[in-house]
């Protein structure tokens, strides 16, 4: 999820007014100058070319999404329809990261750009801004059973608040929350996407979420447990941006007018603002705020060299062009597969190596499609034209699956065009039904292809029969009718499957069994967590086999092995591996180690420890959880927001074997009359 301006996720949006101005664009002062001029005749540029091009961050509903049919959606869609209309062109649509919008528009790779962005001094700086089409107000998300309202700053003393890191509020509560001490720097947790926030806030990892009110409508009906605890707290202004001197503001704006005035702005409130409430233009309308003026550097101090912009542009689809979720290519369950883009280096700053690729959201959980967020690995020069990739899984489920990338600094500033990758998985193809009246024992392998002395087992299922025998060479054995047997070849072996059917017919069912070369070495290394703070632990856990000798930090262990580890500090673990052709291979995890974190309230209960023996497992296999508390009275202990034990014991244990694929956060809350406190641990089920 982009940040940097758009209102929080957890903001609840209030209609306060609607409200179009009568046409005067707001100059700049002090403008930070753009790589090139905007053209004096950029109207007559569009009406020329007979198209605007128009740039958004399409994941912000109801303002902008993808729809279930897959194409861009939502009021400021709509009303960039209307408007283009109006203005006698086409609109020609851009998804970016939200972040690099102004920059697209400053490189002119855009003509104006929206997505429910608020007016601030420093955007107003940069770029233009038309009329205020919207004006909306923040709020915050409460659990159910917090009493308190919230009706400003002071009302969040001694709060954790979750943000969205770069938002409008992540600043506002920086600014009236935190510096004005209503509560510690600590208790302000950002984060980088929506979706994490809402999880962490649903597992009650802190106490409040601001919002934005539209937005925090659907989220309550998805999470009854929370509700909405305050209101204005933030006013925001919306408005359309596009280049400094722009001639498109003035005819923007009188189509904005046109459209108020004959009620199809209306119109576009009641169908995606759930009819909020709204004002027509008044005679002496309230202007949009001014810009600050910036007093100009001495004579004496040569003017500051501009800044370099960001800008990606997508070139072309490699591989797997999904045509605009038209003809996504069809992928079987569970196939691996990689997605490659080529894109160009746009803007005037380069890409250092340290720039990722990072997935923001996609049309459902799954449509990361376990794609792992990587760096680019290759410093890339303005103009340049490379190719960028992800490895990726195709989800088990049948359905249609969409995600989008983007390109991020080590600083986090998304920027660019959205790289969006579909697939489609589709429905298994029912087995044909069999002949009537043929004998069928579905005989069949756990594998059909195996290593030389590796193992596996065949299966078969017949009813109604006299007798059934399994041969094996010229081994003869009675069998059951609903029966297995685990084989061991050392070469491709061919197995037969001998039914007596209830005539005395007799009939040989043969199935074959591969054997390809030797075993290989099979190597996994992984870590419970990866980060955690001072004073807590972490386990290690290894599964090598097929191999001479298997070696943690050079002291020599078992293949198949786990290790509790507490380091004090930053430490990096190593898993050095001797092949049976003396090769070595090493696999390497770094558990960061975060400062201790503020000791518990006074008489709070203590997590001494929590774990689960495993935290990578199949469908059907289950994990141990133990956990030792002190100075509590109890425990309550969730998977992913689900309640699986309340007022649990403080020490103990619990074993849980979830269904279905997925990634699962088990939270183990520990409480006394004084406070809560609590530790996650999690699984990925394949």
């Amino acid at each position: 999820m982009q940040t940097n301006g758009r209102h929080l996720l957890f903001l609840a949006l209030l209609a306060l007014l609607l409200t179009v101005m009568l046409p005067s664009a707001v100059q700049a002062q002090a403008a930070t100058p753009a790589p090139t001029p905007a053209p004096a005749d950029d109207l007559e540029r569009v009406k020329s070319a007979g198209k605007i091009v128009i740039g958004t961050a399409a994941n912000y509903p109801p303002f902008e999404y993808y729809n279930s049919d897959f194409q861009l959606d939502g009021f400021d869609i709509a009303l960039m329809k209307q408007l283009a209309q109006r203005m006698g062109v086409k609109p020609e649509f851009q998804d970016y990261a939200f972040d690099g919008l102004l920059d697209a528009l400053q490189l002119g790779q855009i003509d104006v750009a929206i997505a429910a962005i608020s007016i601030t001094p420093d955007r107003q700086q940069r770029v233009d801004f038309t009329n205020i089409y919207y004006y909306s107000s923040d709020a915050a998300l409460v659990q159910s059973s917090f009493s308190k309202s919230l009706r400003s700053p002071s009302d969040f003393k001694g709060l954790k608040i979750g943000v969205e890191r770069g938002s409008t509020f992540n600043a506002w509560a920086q600014q009236n929350i935190v510096e004005q001490d209503f509560t510690p720097q600590a208790n302000l947790v950002t984060y980088d996407d929506m979706d994490s926030m809402v999880r962490d806030f649903s597992q009650r990892r802190h106490r409040r979420c601001p919002v934005e009110q539209l937005p925090a409508d659907a989220i309550i009906q998805r999470f009854p447990e929370l509700k909405i605890g305050g209101a204005r707290l933030n006013t925001q202004q919306l408005a359309i941006a596009a280049r400094k001197g722009s001639s498109l503001i003035e005819r923007i704006n009188r189509a904005l007018v046109n459209s108020q005035a004959d009620g199809s702005f209306a119109k576009l409130v009641n169908e995606y603002l759930s009819g909020a409430a709204g004002s027509t233009p008044s005679a002496t309308p309230t202007p949009i705020p001014p810009v600050p003026t910036v007093a100009p550097p001495p004579t004496s101090t040569p003017p500051a060299k501009p800044p370099c912009y960001q800008g990606m542009t997508l070139e072309a689809h490699v591989n797997l062009n999904d045509n605009n979720m038209t003809s996504p290519p069809v992928m079987a369950p569970g196939q691996q597969f990689t997605k490659r883009w080529r894109v160009r280096n746009s803007g005037t700053c380069a890409w250092t190596t340290g720039f990722r690729l990072i997935y923001v959201n996609g049309n459902s959980t799954a449509s990361r499609m376990g794609g792992a967020n990587e760096p680019i690995g290759i410093k890339v020069e303005p103009g340049q034209t490379v190719d960028l990739a992800v490895d990726l899984r195709a989800p088990k489920a049948p359905g249609l699956y969409q995600g989008f990338w983007q390109l991020s600094t080590p600083q986090q500033y998304h920027f660019g065009q959205v790289l969006p990758v579909g697939i489609q998985v589709p429905q298994p193809a029912p087995p044909p039904p069999p002949p009537p009246n043929v004998l069928d024992p579905h005989l069949r392998s756990d594998a059909s292809e195996v290593f030389a002395g590796q193992c596996t087992t065949i299966r078969w299922d017949v009813d109604n029969v006299n007798a059934v025998y399994f041969i094996d060479a010229g081994s003869i054995q009675g069998v059951g009718g609903h029966d297995w047997r685990t084989v061991c070849p050392g070469k491709t072996s061919t197995y037969k499957l001998r039914v007596v059917a209830r005539n005395n017919t007799i009939t040989e069912f043969p199935i074959t069994i591969r054997v390809t070369g030797g075993a290989e070495a099979t190597i996994s290394f992984t870590a419970d967590r990866k980060n955690i703070d001072a004073g807590q632990c972490t386990t290690l856990r290894w599964k090598v086999e097929n191999v001479n000798a298997v070696y943690l930090n050079n002291e020599g262990v078992a293949g198949v092995s786990s290790r509790e580890t507490c380091p004090s500090r930053t430490t990096d673990y190593q898993l050095r591996v001797i092949k049976r052709n003396g090769a070595e291979e090493r696999r390497n995890i770094r558990i960061t180690v975060n400062a201790a974190p503020p000791p518990p309230p006074p008489g709070g209960p203590i997590i001494s420890s929590f774990y689960g023996d495993r935290n990578n497992i199949g469908v059907g296999q289950c994990v141990n959880f133990t956990w030792r508390t002190s100075g509590s009275q109890g425990i309550n202990f969730y998977r992913s927001g689900i309640a699986l034990l309340q007022a649990g014991p403080t020490s103990g244990g619990l074993q849980d074997c979830p269904g279905s694929v997925g990634v699962y956060d088990y939270t183990l809350d520990a409480y006394n009359n004084a406070a809560h406190t609590s530790q996650a641990v999690t699984v990925q089920v394949r």
